[in-house]
């Protein structure tokens, strides 16, 4: 019997180092135990800073780079940095700020309007390979939530029923919350673009209930982000150092977590020891020019 086929749009995927790319890796890798072949079609990472400026970063290729296995088939386009994104690595994160928050509001804003932005290639390639292939569902995997009016507008144009999958709440994100305009124009997206859903999926109960105000009327199936037994195996193999305490952190950091609260006690342990052999890794956050710039001792205060 032939796998069933399902197209996926992740606009994080390995090589990049992201915790929301694990999930559409995990689906890359074991889908065929299903019967499943996924076609996965995501961007060019680059991965040479380290960084935050990864994100931002140019492809090294300008052409389109597609990659089978057994699991199923990556087809990655190259990504060009607007020009928000290209005066921020010219000049570095201080300068020009006001110029980037314009640009950068413009794309956020009209993709969802007009074919601009820097993932509309993903869209584009999986139009092209959709003319010339059969897929039997499309999936896409939000954030970027835009990857989701691509999936409707996808599914519209080649009857292809498609399924939105949450890894984040979208229109319940605090900064949007709390501003009128954003709240009120992304509520209406979120429910146009949802109108054509066949199905949504999401983390968690709490996640599925922030959602179902857009949707009530479609079925939710809640898929927990898993543990990969490949990620501890190979850190096994990694030499431990003894010498210095390290502590990392990995993802956002909301104003409700108590990185505070870890930091007075931090401190406490520095002081009440004088023991000073100690590295803090803040790796993905949410906040880097205020935790990163900042001195613990400001932090705590």
């Amino acid at each position: 019997m032939n796998p069933k086929k399902v197209l996926i749009l992740a606009y994080d995927f390995p090589p990049y180092v992201s915790v929301g790319g694990l999930r559409p890796y995990s689906w890359y890798k074991y889908l065929n135990e299903f019967k499943v072949y996924p076609i996965v079609i995501t961007r060019q990472w680059s991965n040479n800073y380290g960084n935050h400026l990864d994100y931002i970063a140019p492809s090294k290729e300008q052409e389109v780079e597609i990659t089978s296995s057994d699991c199923g088939t990556i087809i990655r386009t190259p990504y060009k940095p607007n020009r928000a994104n290209r005066l921020m690595l010219k000049h570095g994160i201080e300068k020009h700020r006001l110029r980037r928050k314009l640009i950068t509001a413009y794309y956020e804003l009209f993709q969802y309007v007009f074919p601009v932005g820097p993932k509309l290639e993903l869209y584009l390639e999986a139009r092209k390979y959709l003319q010339n292939n059969k897929v039997d569902v499309i999936l896409a995997s939000g954030e970027p939530f835009v990857l989701l009016k691509y999936a409707s507008k996808l599914s519209k144009e080649f009857n292809i029923p498609w399924i939105a999958d949450y890894r984040d709440s979208w229109v319940q994100k605090a900064h949007i919350q709390n501003n009128f305009l954003l709240k009120t124009w992304y509520t209406c997206v979120e429910k146009k673009v949802l109108k054509s859903v066949n199905k949504i999926t999401t983390v968690s109960d709490f996640l599925k209930h922030e959602i179902a105000f857009a949707n009530t009327t479609v079925e939710f199936e809640i898929i927990p982000n898993g543990f990969d037994s490949e990620f501890a195996d190979n850190a096994k193999k990694i030499k431990q150092n003894d010498k210095t305490l390290s502590f990392v952190l990995t993802g956002s950091i909301y104003d409700w977590h108590p990185i505070r609260s870890f930091l007075s006690h931090l401190n406490n342990f520095i002081v009440s020891n004088n023991y000073t052999n100690i590295r803090l890794f803040l790796y993905g956050i949410n906040m880097y020019a205020k935790t990163i710039g900042t001195t613990i001792e400001e932090l705590i205060s």
